[in-house]
C-alpha cells in the first residue's frame, strides 16, 4: 500500500494507492509511506523519485552504514520498531529516506506509531507539516510508545514480584514469566539504542537546522531516560530470578532436611532390631517374657531421644 501526503491550500491531505505517481500532484508532496508494498509498488516509487530503499537484509544489518547514511542530497536510515504480534512482541525494521524535502518510509506491517502520527498531523498547521518535522514527530511518537511499553513491563514485573515475595510462589510459571520479561526488556532496549544512534546521527547532520536539533536533543534526553529505566528493570529482574532460585534452594533444603531427620530417627530402632535379629544361641532376652515389649519400648525411646535433641538444637 502507498500513501501520499501533500499540502493543499492550508490542509494536509493524502491519497491511498494513487493510480499513477506521474500525474501532477494536487499539492506539494511531503511524505510517501509504503506499508507492506508489492515489489511493483516499491519499484514505482523508486523509479519516479530516483531513490533506492535498503533491502530487508541490508536493513537488518548492524553496521553504521546500514543504520544511517548521509550525502549532499539527503540521508537514509533504518530503525527497529517494537510491534505486538499476537501474544508476543517483535521488532520490525523501518527504512527512512529524506530527499528533496520529501520523507519516504518503508515498513512491513501495521505500526501504531504511524497511525498516531497521522492523527496528530491532522491538528497541526501547515508550518509544522515539513518532511523533517514529520520524521521527528514519528520518532517522538514511537519514543512515547516505547515508554508506555516499559511502563507495562514494570507493572507486570510488580505483579510477578508480589506473587514471588509475598505468596512465596515458586511454580514453573513464575520463572517463565521472569524469563519473558527479560526477553522483552532486551527487545525494547535494543530498539531504543537503535533510535539513540539515529537521533545522534541526525544531530550531527548539516541538513538539520537548529530548531530541529533542539527538538532532537529533547528526544535524545527522553531516550537516555528510557535506557536508564531499562537498566533498572534488568537489575530488578535479575534480583527476582535470584530470589526465585533462592526459594527453590530453601524448599529443596527443607525436603532434604526432612529426609535426613527421618533417616537419623529410624537409625537406633534399626540398630536395635538388627541386634535382636541375630541368630546366636545364647541371647538372654530371647527367653525373657517381656523381651519383645522391652525391645519395642527401647526403639521408641531411642527415636524420641533424637527428636528431642533436634528440637533443642532448633533443627526442626
Amino acid at each position: 500500500m502507498i500513501r501520499s501526503f501533500y499540502i493543499q491550500g492550508n490542509e494536509l491531505c493524502w491519497d491511498k494507492n494513487p493510480d499513477n505517481l506521474n500525474t501532477d500532484c494536487p499539492g506539494r508532496t511531503i511524505w510517501i509511506d509504503l506499508q507492506g508494498p508489492t515489489p511493483e509498488e516499491q519499484k514505482q516509487v523508486e523509479d519516479f523519485y530516483g531513490i533506492e530503499f535498503f533491502t530487508p537484509q541490508e536493513a537488518a544489518e548492524i553496521e553504521s552504514s546500514s543504520r544511517f547514511y548521509e550525502d549532499s542530497t539527503g540521508f537514509e536510515a533504518n530503525s527497529a520498531f517494537v510491534v505486538k504480534e499476537g501474544t508476543s512482541y517483535n521488532t520490525r525494521q523501518v527504512s527512512f529516506i529524506f530527499k528533496d524535502d520529501i520523507l519516504f518510509t518503508l515498513r512491513h506491517g501495521d505500526l501504531k506509531s504511524f497511525a498516531e502520527t497521522v492523527r496528530k498531523l491532522k491538528t497541526f498547521t501547515t508550518t509544522n507539516n515539513k518532511a523533517l518535522q514529520i520524521w521527528l514527530l514519528l520518532l517522538e511518537t514511537q519514543t512515547d510508545l516505547d515508554a508506555d511499553f516499559i511502563e507495562f513491563l514494570s507493572r507486570f514485573t510488580n505483579k510477578v514480584s508480589r506473587k514471588l515475595v509475598k505468596e512465596r510462589s515458586i511454580e514453573e510459571e513464575v520463572l517463565i514469566q521472569i524469563t519473558e520479561l527479560q526477553e522483552n526488556t532486551i527487545l525494547i532496549r535494543g530498539s531504543i539504542v537503535d533510535k539513540q544512534r539515529l537521533v545522534s546521527s541526525l544531530l550531527k547532520s548539516f541538513l538539520v537546522n537548529e530548531p530541529e536539533k533542539e527538538r532532537l536533543r529533547i528526544i535524545l534526553k527522553d531516550i537516555n531516560s528510557l535506557l536508564q529505566h531499562t537498566q533498572f528493570s534488568f537489575e530488578r529482574l535479575e534480583y527476582l530470578q535470584n530470589t526465585f532460585l533462592g526459594l527453590v534452594n530453601i524448599e529443596q533444603n527443607q525436603v532434604i532436611k526432612i529426609f535426613t531427620v527421618v533417616t537419623v530417627v529410624f537409625m537406633p530402632p534399626t540398630l536395635i532390631a538388627s541386634i535382636y535379629g541375630m541368630n546366636f544361641e545364647h541371647m538372654p532376652e530371647l527367653e525373657w517374657t517381656f523381651g519383645y515389649p522391652f525391645a519395642l519400648v527401647l526403639m521408641v525411646i531411642s527415636s524420641m531421644a533424637f527428636l528431642w535433641y533436634f528440637k533443642r538444637k532448633k533443627w526442626l
